[in-house]
């Protein structure tokens, strides 16, 4: 039996959006170039409606991804723009659209040094990181998976269709779940020999996975100069033998690189960074190497070529407009994101899992407001029955995931139960609810009156010893110059989602004997939170801002615990984002703001 084919031509309307292409057709799902007001996004609409015959659970799949991808809110995953059904009662998902290369295709146009592979693993960690403290996994990690937009470098993470969270439903009959063969960690092939006799078993996926899909990913670009070709290729996570160290099959990658890669690749998960967030420490720390090893391309360009794009390859995609306006995301992405924002305040309990979320929410989400009512626009529906190769892409889960799923009915779907109106207004959520909510549930939930305040906890252990013995800091009464995120310019002025995590660091130019001796050029603030108060302050400006460092790191020495807080004012402020300048002071304190 096949699948459930949808082909929409050039000039048909979903809902509003109007059909520029068909960019990727996969498994669950097609994505489509739209436009809006003149502006690009990339469209998913699931293969089939509800209640209908739907084998593979492509609508289920797709609102699930919908709950997901809603309440997440970060610079380097894919961002939300909107959702509802197509006339035919699809369910589609609206998403940003990025203009660029895949990880494999920027590796071979590129020609990256160790460090530019270390600057964007450190950004693309750092969005596992924030996903696995609200409970989100991606679970299909990969190089076609991660996206370096053309007009700054940024990676972003895509295509959500294999992603779960804590409370999240099975939707899986086999006893892996939906993934790249490739980049699954070894663990989960010896659970497959140990349980072949109990067919209900299924495979609990971890962190500890993740991180290995992380290690494939890196371990290819160190040691493949053509990573997008299609060749055989030697299995990175057999039970039994690891691969060569990175190392010795590129004799131009770093030791030190190396010898993490090999860790991470690990048969023993135990041996791997215990979670993403102390990953992504050591790939920074990696990254203030100075050695000239680092600055070298890891492979020789003339050892790479500009690949030519073959037929089915998803297509580059377009910039996202910069203020895109709320879309159709009613009663029903209120609903589908229910579940996630549940999954939100739950702890795994399984070890070797995400930690539990912290007190204070890492990164709020955009909220979501209701669109204005008004006579849709004249639609046409989707063609179910033109059959179109499969191709990969951000379009379901990958070849490996569908593998392990039954194929769907070639019956065309039942008519909806209920007719869907093009924009639904947007229930409000009920107060004692939102009460309940941390602030990134609270915010993605639409709940009026959050606030984006830090909430006070207690200094690090023996932070106040180590501030006052061993770095000397005067605590309460002495002021450094930092830079907010070391990821930005000095003089910049960037913008802030509440939660962001930054690292601090002392530039140079520094010239206060004082500073010079107790925070010299280098010094590191780690563990960053940024976090701010919208109400009008003393100077006119509309927020105060606070940052959290909870460590710091001087040039040659150990991290140490301390209690460092920026304390300083926004000069703009929009939705859950503050701007203000990058170069500022921050102090030692005694205790939490």
């Amino acid at each position: 039996m096949t699948s459930n084919l949808i082909r929409l031509p050039s000039g048909t309307v979903i809902d509003g959006w109007h059909v520029v292409k068909e960019l990727g057709n996969g498994g669950s799902a097609v994505v489509y170039l739209v436009e809006d007001n003149g502006k690009q996004y990339a469209l998913k609409l699931a293969r089939h409606r509800d209640a209908s015959g739907d084998e593979m659970r492509t609508h289920a799949r797709m609102m699930r991804e919908l709950s997901i991808i809603a309440s997440l809110n970060h610079p380097n995953i894919v961002s939300h723009r909107g959702s509802g059904y197509a006339e035919a009662g699809n369910l589609y998902l609206a998403l940003e659209y990025v203009n660029g290369w895949t990880l494999g295709e920027w590796k071979e146009r590129k020609h990256p040094t160790a460090h530019e592979i270390l600057r964007v693993f450190v950004k693309i960690v750092s969005a596992l990181a924030y996903m696995h403290r609200l409970g989100v996994l991606h679970r299909d990690l990969k190089l076609a998976n991660v996206l370096i937009r053309k007009s700054d470098g940024e990676p972003v993470i895509v295509d959500f269709s294999s992603a779960t969270h804590a409370l999240a439903d099975d939707l899986t009959d086999g006893g892996l779940p939906p993934g790249t063969d490739r980049y699954r960690a070894p663990e989960q092939f010896s659970f497959l020999r140990e349980q072949r006799d109990e067919h209900r078993a299924r495979y609990a996926f971890q962190v500890a996975d993740e991180i290995f899909a992380v290690g494939v990913m890196l371990y290819e670009l160190l040691t493949d100069p053509r990573p997008t070709e299609y060749r055989a290729r030697w299995p990175l996570n057999d039970i039994d033998i690891p691969p060569d160290p990175a190392r010795r099959v590129n004799p131009r990658v770093p030791e030190a690189f190396s010898d993490l890669v090999e860790s991470i690749l690990s048969r023993d998960p135990a041996r791997r960074p215990v979670d993403t967030e102390v990953l992504r420490r050591e790939l920074v720390e990696l990254l203030e190497d100075p050695g000239p090893d680092y600055a070298a391309p890891v492979h020789p360009p003339s050892e790479q070529r500009q690949p030519e794009p073959s037929d089915g390859e998803v297509l580059p995609m377009p910039e996202p407009a910069r203020k895109p306006r709320p879309r159709k995301l009613g009663t029903l992405a209120a609903g589908a994101a229910a579940a996630v924002l549940a999954g939100v305040v739950a702890l795994w309990s399984v070890p070797r899992e995400a930690p539990a979320p912290p007190t204070e929410p890492p990164v709020a989400t955009r909220p979501v407001l209701p669109s204005v009512p008004s006579v849709p626009p004249k639609t046409v529906s989707p063609d179910m029955s033109t059959p179109a190769p499969i191709v990969p892409g951000d379009a379901g889960p990958s070849p490996a995931a569908v593998q392990e799923e039954a194929s769907v009915k070639t019956q065309r779907p039942e008519a909806p139960k209920q007719a869907r109106a093009g924009r639904v207004q947007k229930a409000p959520p009920l107060p004692d609810v939102c009460k309940l909510l941390p602030l990134a549930a609270a915010l993605a939930a639409g709940c009026p009156g959050v606030q984006v305040r830090p909430e006070p906890f207690q200094c690090p252990a023996g932070a106040q010893e180590a501030m006052r013995d061993e770095l000397g800091w005067n605590v309460d009464g002495e002021r450094f110059q930092l830079v907010i995120d070391d990821q930005k310019g000095r003089e910049e002025k960037p913008w802030f989602p509440a939660g962001a995590d930054v690292v601090g660091v002392v530039p140079k130019g520094v010239t206060d004997p004082r500073h010079l001796q107790v925070a010299p050029p280098g010094t590191r603030f780690l563990g960053g939170k940024v976090y701010f108060i919208p109400e009008k302050t003393r100077e006119g400006d509309p927020a105060r801002v606070i940052v959290k460092y909870d460590r710091v790191k001087l040039p040659g020495k150990d991290e140490l615990p301390v209690c460092f807080v920026v304390d300083t004012t926004a000069d703009a402020l929009k939705d859950t984002a503050i701007r203000t300048p990058n170069w500022t002071t921050g102090k030692p304190v005694s205790e939490w703001p």
